[in-house]
Parts: C-alpha cells; sequence; structure tokens
C-alpha cells in the first residue's frame, strides 16, 4: 500500500471513530434539549392553567371534565394524593393510552405532575403530551447533523488526498526514480532539491550514496578493462612459449612435458577469463553502436553451425521451433555471443543422446527467444543469481569442457541490458532449464 493511501487510511479510520463517538454526544444532546424544550412546553401549559383558573376557578371544573388542552395534549385533574409537593414539578416519561376503550397501542407520553391550590384546595394535576412529534424533531435534527458531518468528512478526505499527492510528489518522484535503476548505467540518475526538508535530506543522502557508487563503479570497470587488457599479452607469450616447449616433446621427460601442458591450459583459461570481462566491461562502457538490422533466426543458425561438433560428440538433437521472426535493432556481435552463451550452456548440461529445443515466440509487442534442455535444472540456490558473474553449478555433463570461468550467463545479462531486454532462467517441473531473452 502506498503511503498517501495508508496516511489516508488512518486519517479515515481515525475521523470515522471521532464521528462515531461525536454522533453519540450529538444525539445525547439534542435529546436531551428536545425534551427540555418538552418540559417548557409542559411548564408553560402549567402556568396558562393557573392563570386561566386565577380568572375563573369555575374553569377548573370544565377542564377537569374535558381532559383535552390540544391535539396531543391532555390533562388529569384529581384531588391531591401527596404524591408531589405542593408547587413541586416531576417529570417523567411513560407509555399509557390517552383512551382505552378506543385505542389498542399505548403511546409514549412525557407527564408532568405537580399540585396547584384553588381556594385552599389543593389539586394534583397530571399534564400529558404525546412525544412522538418531538422525537421525530429530534431525529430530524440528528439525520441532518450527521448528514452534514458526514459530507464534511467526505470533502475533507478529497481535500486530504489532493493535499496529500501535492505534497508527496517529490517523494514518489525519488521512488520512481530508484525503481528505474536496474543496472549500472542508471546510476547517472539525480534526486532533484525540493521544498521538504526530510524529502530534500532524503535526496541529498542518495545523490552522496550513489555519486560514491558511481564512482566505485567507475574505478573497478577501469581496473577490469585494464586488468584484463593488459594480462591478455603476457598470457599469449606464457602460451606461446608453452607450445614451443612442447613442440620439443620428443627430448623432454614426461613430468616436464605435463608441467608444459599445465602451464598452456591455464594460459588458455586465463585468457578466456580476461576477454569475458574486457567483453562486459566494454559492454558496460556502451562501446558497442546498436543500430544494426538483426533476424534472431538467421543469428540462431549460425551459432548452432559453429557449436556442430559439440552437438554430434553429445549426440543431441535439437528442435527448433520458430514460431515467428523477431527482427531487432543492435548489435550482431553481441546478440551472437549472447545467443552462443545460452546455447553452449545448453550444450555443456545436456545428457548425451537427450535434445534440445530453441524456439521463438510472439505475442504481440512481446517476443522472446528461449532455450530447453533436458539436463538436471538449475539447483534452487542459484536460481536467483545463476546471471551473477563467477556463478557455476557442478551439474555440467562428462565429455565437455568445464574450464569456463562462470561469465557466459552474466555476459548474456550485460548485454540484455544493454540492449534494454530481459534475460530469465526457470526450471521446468519435468526435468531441465529454460533461458529466455525478452525483446
Amino acid at each position: 500500500m502506498k503511503l498517501n493511501n495508508k496516511i489516508l487510511l488512518s486519517n479515515t479510520i481515525l475521523t470515522l471513530v471521532v464521528f462515531a463517538l461525536t454522533s453519540i454526544g450529538i444525539y445525547y444532546l439534542i435529546n436531551s434539549t428536545v425534551y427540555g424544550e418538552l418540559d417548557n412546553h409542559l411548564l408553560q401549559h402549567k402556568i396558562d392553567l393557573i392563570n386561566q383558573i386565577d380568572e375563573d376557578a369555575s374553569s377548573l371544573q370544565d377542564i377537569k371534565e374535558l381532559g383535552i388542552l390540544g391535539s396531543y395534549e391532555w390533562i388529569e385533574i384529581e384531588t391531591y394524593d401527596g404524591t408531589v409537593a405542593p408547587n413541586e414539578n416531576d417529570f417523567a416519561t411513560i407509555d399509557t393510552m390517552r383512551n382505552p376503550n378506543k385505542e389498542i397501542e399505548e403511546k409514549s407520553y412525557r407527564r408532568l405532575t405537580t399540585a396547584i391550590n384553588v381556594k385552599d384546595t389543593y389539586y394534583t394535576i397530571r399534564l400529558y403530551e404525546e412525544v412522538a412529534s418531538w422525537e421525530h424533531i429530534s431525529r430530524t435534527i440528528l439525520l441532518s447533523v450527521l448528514a452534514g458531518l458526514l459530507i464534511w468528512i467526505l470533502l475533507l478526505y478529497i481535500l486530504n488526498q489532493f493535499v496529500l499527492d501535492k505534497v508527496l510528489a517529490p517523494f514518489y518522484e525519488t521512488v520512481s526514480t530508484l525503481e528505474h535503476i536496474s543496472n549500472p548505467s542508471d546510476l547517472n540518475e539525480t534526486f532533484p532539491d525540493t521544498t521538504t526538508y526530510e524529502i530534500n535530506v532524503l535526496n541529498r543522502a542518495l545523490n552522496s550514496m550513489m555519486h560514491q557508487i558511481r564512482s566505485s563503479f567507475e574505478d573497478q570497470k577501469q581496473f577490469i578493462q585494464n586488468a584484463s587488457h593488459e594480462l591478455l599479452t603476457p598470457l599469449s607469450i606464457i602460451r606461446q612459449k608453452a607450445e614451443k616447449i612442447l613442440t620439443n616433446a620428443d627430448s623432454l621427460d614426461k613430468q616436464t612435458i605435463k608441467a608444459a601442458g599445465n602451464i598452456q591450459d591455464t594460459a588458455v583459461r586465463l585468457s578466456r577469463l580476461s576477454n569475458a570481462l574486457l567483453l562486459i566491461s566494454r559492454i558496460e562502457n556502451q562501446q558497442y553502436s546498436l543500430d544494426e538490422d538483426i533476424e534472431i533466426t538467421n543469428i540462431t543458425e549460425n551459432v548452432i553451425d559453429e557449436l556442430s561438433d559439440f552437438i554430434e560428440i553429445k549426440q543431441l538433437t535439437l528442435k527448433k521451433e520458430f514460431n515467428c521472426p523477431i527482427n531487432i535493432k543492435g548489435n550482431s556481435e553481441l546478440i551472437r555471443a549472447a545467443i552462443y552463451n545460452i546455447v553452449q550452456n545448453a550444450i555443456k548440461y545436456t545428457p548425451t543422446g537427450t535434445s534440445i529445443t530453441l524456439q521463438t515466440k510472439c505475442h504481440g509487442e512481446h517476443s522472446s527467444f528461449s532455450v530447453l534442455d533436458e539436463g538436471p535444472g538449475i539447483p534452487n540456490e542459484f536460481l536467483d543469481s545463476v546471471f551473477d558473474r563467477f556463478q557455476k553449478t557442478q551439474n555440467h555433463t562428462d565429455g565437455f569442457d568445464d574450464d569456463s570461468p562462470g561469465l557466459g550467463l552474466s555476459i548474456v545479462q550485460s548485454i540484455s541490458r544493454l540492449h534494454n531486454f530481459r534475460c530469465s532462467a526457470q526450471n521446468h517441473p519435468d526435468k531441465g532449464a529454460e533461458v529466455l531473452i525478452h525483446f
């Protein structure tokens, strides 16, 4: 979940909790206010009743017989029974029926019980007013207030989202830049200054770190390139000397011949390593033009011809499933090197007498080239690092030279990155490993 969504979610949950608590408080406040107004209404009826009786004491009997004050109010007048003290007001909410002979359900009423003095005689008076109409007012006020709060919360959410998007835009720009750094050529990316202090500190720290990494990487590339280049000449001389010694093998003892052979093998292996490192260094320094028109099937056929001797030695069957032509722009020499390394790896790890499948696939704008062998597959612990430098497994089959330095798939990855392609490797459920280049 993105940071702004987390903040919005947290704010929304907090706001809803506050809204729930506020709703409860508003409910009791409105309810208390409405009932307070209802009690004042009943007290006003009492005052009106007292004023009317003071003007005409005989009206008490008429009111008692009539028992009506209005459409929703009614009154009971009895001889004083001591329920309340004189001039005391007792309020209560009860469920009762105004006319038991006509009504079948009880209704809720607010009752005022009090005592008044008429010509030195005390009477208990009970004033009733139906609560339903007041509760309707209470609900209307409550719903109006809650609707207003909900609209306010919705507007606040939209406003928060807009503000957070603006405030966190520099942060997401930094995150996006970091996500797109996938190879050494992206180390030149810089993070701009912002008006937000914390993000500015982060960007400056990242710029400093990127500068140090870039400097270290450039130094490392330069060292590898120089070392590889400088080693080629002395290694070539050593190989020539060893070959010269071996040409006079008849005059040498077995121990000397063996030592000279070992020297020659080591020199060859070191030459391969130097050439591979020099190739990777040149690729990473982008010393190749990428403007050639390349057809993957043709390159693959050339690679197969070059490796035909190894294929015959291991009696392998090549299955070509070229489902579609793949035309790309790039460097043909490098693309050939990538396909060569993938096919060579498949030959190395495929058992004698089995088959290798070479396949092209096209799905809309996406296409891929894959090589599937029938070997033991890639050990699980190597799946994530199979394209790293000097990664070698011990699953190769007999009869194949395994003096390689473990840079074959690393070269494939470097070439793919240079062309903005992607490479991947996976094991098949049945048997074998598949290496793919996604164009």
